[in-house]
């Protein structure tokens, strides 16, 4: 299935009919009710601990607001009712519990869920246990430059390798902006971004040798990754970043008759030719004003038919692909 054959999809689907829940009111809640509305969600219902922000909400026939935290959310959702939890990463995980205590059975947790394999691997369980379902929402495997390449590798006998590059362009004023937590664990804070993509793509890893050196001030285990390996699907991978140089985020995939890039990740560009140049590949997006990859994800939760056509992260894939990221930073694995 191409990208037109998702927007098609996409399009062809009613979500009048649809209720959906988001906790958190931030950057990316703020990101998850425009995709809501580009898709023609019913009804929405945003929750956040403050009312700041709120008056974009108003007047829109469809938005419910409730302010004062998750504690205000006694509504008894639907039986069909999707939860996004949207809230800072260092709440995913307490708060999903909470939304599954109140009702909840299908949720859309906010990437990475935790910088910790093993309180996401606890987390799948108490999800299991509670007959819920829930999802890893890595919005970037969603993207329809993902689901473009997939198609065109499937039209050419498959993948036969990857390449990606997460080498992270570093700010000046991080340590003011982001907490020291996070920052300590850059690599499954923010560079998972690619790591879920690419493997997104060829398979999750499953045997791999890492290297790692130097390292920085708020990132003392490294600055400098290369590594490569074998993913699930017999797929063989590669991936490098040097957080003191000058590349970017990019993902390459090749097959028997063609090497694909992503860089940036939203777009595609194709070369044919060992000695030929890379031309861009058209890709269909549904909604182009939303942030990429929402809608797409937000609509495989609400529609299987659209589920089918998206590589979705289940919490134990994001869990192992978690395990794999402590590996490569070198990073601990116990909980925080």
């Amino acid at each position: 299935m191409s990208s037109t054959d998702l927007s098609r999809a996409i399009s062809d689907s009613e979500f009048s009919d649809a209720s959906v829940t988001v906790v958190g009111y931030g950057y990316m809640g703020r990101a998850y009710v425009g995709a809501l509305q580009a898709l023609g969600v019913g009804k929405i219902y945003v929750c956040s601990r403050s009312k700041k922000g709120f008056e974009d909400l108003r007047g829109l026939p469809n938005v419910e607001t409730i302010s004062g935290g998750i504690d205000r959310l006694s509504r008894v959702p639907g039986v069909d009712e999707l939860v996004i939890v949207a809230t800072p990463t260092d709440t995913l995980v307490s708060f999903s519990k909470i939304l599954i205590n109140l009702g909840f059975r299908r949720l859309l947790i906010e990437k990475p869920v935790s910088l910790w394999s093993r309180e996401i691997e606890e987390l799948s369980d108490f999800v299991s246990k509670s007959e819920a379902f829930a999802m890893c929402a890595y919005n970037r495997v969603a993207y329809p430059s993902v689901i473009e390449v997939l198609a065109r590798c499937a039209q050419e006998g498959g993948v036969t390798s990857i390449a990606y590059d997460f080498t992270e362009l570093i700010r000046a004023d991080w340590t003011e902006r982001f907490p020291p937590e996070e920052l300590m664990r850059w690599g499954l804070a923010n560079s998972v971004h690619v790591l879920s993509m690419a493997h997104g793509i060829g398979g999750l890893p499953s045997l791999w040798n890492s290297y790692r050196t130097g390292g920085l001030e708020w990132h003392p285990t490294g600055s400098i990754f290369v590594g490569s390996g074998m993913t699930n699907s017999d797929v063989p991978f590669s991936y490098h970043a040097d957080w003191d140089s000058k590349a970017r985020w990019s993902v390459e995939v090749h097959t028997s008759q063609s090497t694909y890039k992503l860089c940036p990740l939203e777009q595609v560009f194709r070369k044919s030719s060992g000695l030929g140049n890379y031309e861009e590949v058209p890709v269909e997006v549904y909604a182009p004003k939303a942030k990429a990859g929402l809608a797409e994800q937000v609509a495989a939760m609400l529609h299987d038919g659209v589920g089918a056509m998206i590589p979705m992260s289940s919490l134990e894939d994001a869990a192992a692909l978690t395990r794999y990221g402590e590996d490569v930073f070198g990073y601990s694995a116990g909980m925080n």
